[in-house]
């Protein structure tokens, strides 16, 4: 059997402002993030937000992970006004971040968003989100602990995720105020809540191009597990 050398994964990460744990800026991502990339056989490497470096960490990496964060794509870049309940910005993040799904896109190198990092791809293809969900059914942001599932979500069967899962419906967790409204160009959606949000994205004629609404990267089924496993998988030359 071939053996094949670990994986380097790009993963985005956050900029934090507390002052409750340091009065100067700084960076953090969660380490559920870092361990589901362990766990399914690959080697994190953290990307701090750097435009200008975008090309740089690309060529260091075998593929990309675009984390969720504390923070919202500005509005003006899909071409609308700034909902008053859109959180802050983070341009800095959200341009490197554009850079990178941008390239990964053109050099057909795996590329896996989540939550924002869904939402992040959907823009970089000329997509839009709704800035603000107004009242369900289901809570999207759930009041219950984030390793807790939330609400199900519908597989397309003719989707490559379904290949992934081999699931048609599941329950995932939720954790996002936003959501795709106009799909980007060439994706295809490949999982839905009930009430009809989009969940989860995908390319087909990419090697993997994925975006996953809920954070499977809490490995809170099986199903979520082996979507991290398939992106690594994916990753390895």
């Amino acid at each position: 059997m071939k053996k094949y050398k670990k994986p380097v994964i790009g993963i985005s990460i956050d900029t934090g402002i507390n002052k409750s744990y340091s009065q100067f800026p700084w960076y953090a991502v969660r380490i559920n993030y870092i361990n589901s990339i362990l766990n399914s056989n690959g080697i994190p490497l953290m990307l701090p937000s750097k435009p200008e470096l975008a090309n740089h960490y690309f060529n260091l990496v075998d593929g990309i992970l675009l984390t969720g964060g504390d923070f919202d794509i500005d509005p003006t870049i899909y071409g609308e006004k700034k909902d008053k309940l859109v959180n802050h910005l983070d341009k800095p993040r959200t341009n490197f971040e554009l850079k990178l799904a941008k390239l990964a896109l053109k050099k057909n190198k795996p590329i896996l968003g989540i939550c924002g990092g869904q939402q992040l791809l959907n823009v970089a293809l000329s997509g839009s989100l709704i800035q603000h969900i107004t009242k369900t059914n289901i809570k999207h942001e759930q009041t219950q602990s984030r390793d807790k599932p939330s609400h199900k979500v519908q597989i397309n069967l003719k989707s490559k995720l379904y290949k992934i899962v081999k699931k048609k419906e599941f329950r995932v967790n939720s954790a996002h105020h936003q959501a795709i409204k106009k799909v980007g160009k060439n994706l295809n959606v490949n999982a839905i809540a009930e009430d009809g949000v989009i969940e989860g994205v995908e390319l087909n004629k990419h090697k993997f191009f994925f975006g996953i609404q809920w954070h499977p990267e809490f490995f809170i089924s099986n199903y979520d597990k082996k979507i991290f496993k398939a992106f690594v998988k994916a990753c390895q030359k």
